[in-house]
Formats: structure tokens, sequence, C-alpha cells
């Protein structure tokens, strides 16, 4: 049986070099990063920052399990129902292709009007076939898309043209709790 992901805890900033500690212990993790445009007074440059500050996803052995807890800069498992958290490898791979993927919008023709609130289907790249709720409007739409064993939401930046509507908000507004 393979073993499952679960998410360690590190300490701040310390994500990279925990990384270098799991590799050189042979032991399979993911570090999600993306790179972002950092400015300084005399120069900018691009950095790969982790896209969940203080959270790398392993799969360690039964073995190694506790012994991840001595590298340094690990500070704990995250936990859930007195258990270590576990991560659905569906979700791994689904952050991984978001991450590497990207989207390509060249056949997709799309013009709806988007509320704050909205649900939309997305219609293509990594994230096709799920829908998310309208964050936010501007030159391009906003949506939320939750990993659940983190109670963490990842803000994407999506392009208005790969966005199908499936519920609008006025509709969500007129469903009354039962309560």
């Amino acid at each position: 049986m393979e073993n499952p992901w679960r998410v360690i805890y590190t300490a701040s900033r310390q994500e990279k070099k925990v990384a270098s500690f799991l590799e050189k212990a042979r032991v399979e993790f993911y570090l999600p990063v993306y790179k972002s445009l950092r400015f300084w007074k005399d120069r900018k440059k691009w950095l790969e920052m982790p896209l969940f500050n203080g959270y790398i996803f392993v799969k360690p052995s039964e073995t190694d399990r506790d012994i991840l807890l001595q590298i340094p800069g690990v500070v704990k498992y995250i936990r859930h129902n007195g258990t270590d958290a576990v991560v659905p490898s569906r979700q791994i791979n689904l952050i991984k292709e978001f991450v590497e993927l990207g989207y390509n919008i060249s056949d997709v023709s799309r013009n709806e009007k988007f509320e704050v609130g909205d649900i939309a289907e997305i219609l293509d790249g990594p994230l096709k076939g799920n829908e998310a709720e309208i964050f936010k409007l501007g030159d391009e739409s906003y949506i939320i898309v939750s990993v659940e064993a983190l109670n963490q939401s990842i803000k994407v930046k999506l392009p208005k043209e790969i966005l199908k509507i499936t519920s609008k908000k006025s509709e969500l507004e007129d469903v009354k709790p039962l309560w």
C-alpha cells in the first residue's frame, strides 16, 4: 500500500531549507512554489515563493514519520481528529497541474456578466470541470479554490473567458436555510 500524503508545518520561512533536508533524506515531498517579482531599492528579482506559507506535503513511510520531526525547521505534523491530516493524491495532483501547466484560452470565447459570489465552472486548464466562487472582479476574475485538508484557500487569477456561470449570486440568496 502506498504511503498517504501528509502535511508538515515548518518554522517561518524555512520551507526551502526543510525541502532540502527532505531531498537529502530521500523522502518524497512536494513544496508548491510560484514566481513573484520582488523589488528592493537597488534591484528587482524574480523569486520562487511557497504557495502555502509554512506547509510542505510529505509521503513518509511509517518508520520515517517520527524521524522527519527531527529535521531542523520542522515544527509538527498537521493533525485532524487526533491523527495526521491526510491529503488525497488527487488534490496534490490538482495543485501540481495548477502550478505547472497554466491555462490555454486561445479557443475559448465567452462574454458573460459576472458578479462577486457567482458560482462558475472552469472550462479549461488544470482546474477544468471544477466549480469555484467568484471572489473579486477586475480586468480578470479571481476565484477561490479550497484545499480541504489544510483548511486554507488559494486565490487563483483566471481569465473570464474560461469561466461559465452555473449559479448566480441572486439565485443563491433566494435559498433560505431550513433552520
